[in-house]
């Protein structure tokens, strides 16, 4: 039952942000936007904890392990995604390559410091399950960062690490992101705001990366020489998104299983179609 709720309740989730995202590019009030959601969500599954208590350890421990660092995650990356966005300088590519870059610096000195656990958290190792992510278990270590306002029946000792890692391994991304857009195209500085765009793509950002994956092994811009990476970022300039990594797009468009693999694309073609028949019916006969 915990699991089909976290499902549902991450899916919804990450709907709902990205929706969120694409109403408006001013920092502040897409970080307003994101934790307001998120704060209900994390709602949600301490109600429900509260309500069903977990029935065994392996279970506690699913859940700070996994379940609430794929929710908590996301206000720990909208919060540090709003202190970059807001000092971000604008107009000099040079200036924004170096802060970027301070930037990535930044990112990679957490996983550092946490090396350990770090590693323990990407090798999905179990050993220490029972210390880091049983609530009350006595752990004091100077290896822990020091956990904000903690309660103690919805929190352990590590399940605010774990969805740290998770929030800046996708603040990475996006910071890479940007910095390849910005090495690829040095004479235009990116922009946070779309103040000057006529068109910006409102949609999931999935259903654009389909597009630009149909693009490229269509081999439909530059005679076929532009690469997937050069694509994704010639769409994120164009309407003013960010599509993400490539790898990351196609992984998820390859973990379909009943979904079609390029549902939008299906849908295109589907909704064309469909509108030229229409037409059809009421074309005149000559």
């Amino acid at each position: 039952m915990l699991q089909e709720l976290n499902s549902r309740l991450l899916k919804q989730l990450e709907q709902d942000l990205e929706q969120a995202s694409i109403q408006t590019n001013e920092p502040l009030e897409k970080l307003t936007n994101a934790l307001k959601l998120v704060r209900q969500a994390l709602t949600k599954l301490k109600d429900f904890i509260k309500e069903h208590p977990f029935k065994s350890q392996p279970e506690q421990i699913s859940f700070f392990k996994y379940t609430k660092p794929s929710v908590y995650q996301w206000q720990i990356y909208y919060m540090e995604l709003y202190t970059i966005e807001n000092g971000f300088p604008f107009g000099d590519v040079e200036k924004q390559v170096d802060y970027l870059t301070q930037e990535l610096h930044y990112i990679e000195r957490l996983f550092q410091q946490y090396a350990f656990l770090y590693q323990y958290y990407k090798l999905d190792a179990n050993e220490l399950d029972s210390l880091y992510f049983i609530r009350g278990a006595e752990l004091q270590s100077l290896l822990l960062p020091a956990v904000p306002d903690a309660d103690p029946g919805f929190s352990t000792s590590c399940d605010y690490l774990f969805s740290k890692f998770k929030a800046f391994e996708r603040l990475k991304e996006w910071v890479i992101s940007k910095l390849v857009f910005l090495k690829r195209i040095p004479a235009i500085p990116y922009q946070l705001t779309n103040e000057n765009s006529e068109m910006n793509w409102t949609g999931d950002t999935i259903n654009l990366a389909e597009i630009g994956i149909g693009i490229y092994h269509t081999k439909q811009i530059n005679n076929g020489t532009a690469s997937l990476s050069d694509i994704f970022r010639w769409l994120e300039e164009k309407f003013q998104v960010n599509i993400g990594v490539p790898s990351k797009r196609l992984a998820e468009l390859r973990r379909r299983k009943r979904l079609s693999r390029t549902k939008y694309l299906d849908e295109m073609k589907d909704s064309v179609v469909q509108k030229l028949d229409k037409e059809d019916e009421y074309e005149p006969k000559r």
